[in-house]
């Protein structure tokens, strides 16, 4: 049977997003699998305005960890879930991987490749936020913290250093910036909208997240013609479940287990 005439009723896809990977990926199902799917967007609501697809249900919010994932699973009818979280959403990720081998459930994580540092790059490597923190006075004066709103508690009383806050939205968890400003902005950016910041702003010193991608790496192309040091947080490794480090692997995972009987 060809896959353009379903049995009974289209797979329901459960995409697990609030990236700009997830929403691609979307594209990228509904073109080419149409009516053979069905597809649902989860995010957790932890940014005001969210890109949410065309046409394409979106939950929003949390599940309260993997049990409520897996009656999320029954309730909907989910047959497949795609985690296209950021890299460094490891709770998410090991919650949807947990619930996933509870119940036997099909699950492809999009794992985009890490940034790779060249023989231009100056990047002082660390296992966490805490660890860049903790290093940051040894490295600069000024600095850009671009590593996400969340855990900016271990910047407090880093009276030496002078900090630059990038971030989507206010962070929740509560901060007191007096030594420096926010500056908020989403991505994509542009290497000369970064060297202008960088250069205008003073900074010396970059604290982020190995995210991957092409949204925000042009701090990183900025930092490598200013010559600026780049504290980069380790990626963390992937859940235990499929990983795709490409969306073109995502359909090929998507149309072999359309063609399963």
């Amino acid at each position: 049977m060809s896959l353009s005439q379903p049995a009974t009723r289209p797979k329901h896809i459960l995409i697990f997003g609030g990236t700009g990977d997830a929403n691609r990926i979307i594209e990228d199902l509904m073109h080419e699998f149409g009516r053979d799917i069905r597809l649902q967007l989860s995010l957790a609501g932890r940014t005001s305005a969210p890109s949410i697809p065309d046409g394409v249900p979106v939950r929003i919010g949390g599940f309260g960890g993997p049990e409520g994932i897996i009656s999320h699973f029954k309730t909907e009818q989910i047959d497949l879930v795609i985690d296209a979280t950021h890299p460094y959403a490891t709770q998410i990720s090991g919650n949807i991987a947990q619930a996933c081998h509870a119940v036997a459930m099909p699950c492809i994580q999009y794992h985009r490749p890490s940034w790779e540092k060249t023989e231009r790059d100056n990047w002082i490597s660390v296992k966490s936020i805490e660890e860049a923190a903790s290093i940051l006075s040894r490295h600069g004066t000024r600095a850009l913290i671009a590593s996400g709103a969340k855990n900016l508690h271990a910047f407090d009383n880093l009276e030496k250093t002078w900090l630059l806050v990038r971030t989507v939205d206010a962070p929740r968890d509560p901060f007191d910036l007096t030594h420096g400003e926010w500056l908020f902005a989403r991505g994509p950016f542009s290497v000369e909208g970064e060297t202008e910041l960088l250069e205008r702003c003073e900074i010396d010193v970059i604290v982020c997240k190995n995210s991957g991608g092409d949204a925000t790496f042009a701090k990183i192309e900025a930092a490598r013609n200013l010559g600026i040091p780049v504290i980069m947080i380790e990626r963390p490794g992937g859940a235990p479940v499929t990983q795709a480090p490409s969306r073109a692997m995502i359909v090929e995972h998507i149309r072999t287990f359309l063609a399963q009987p």
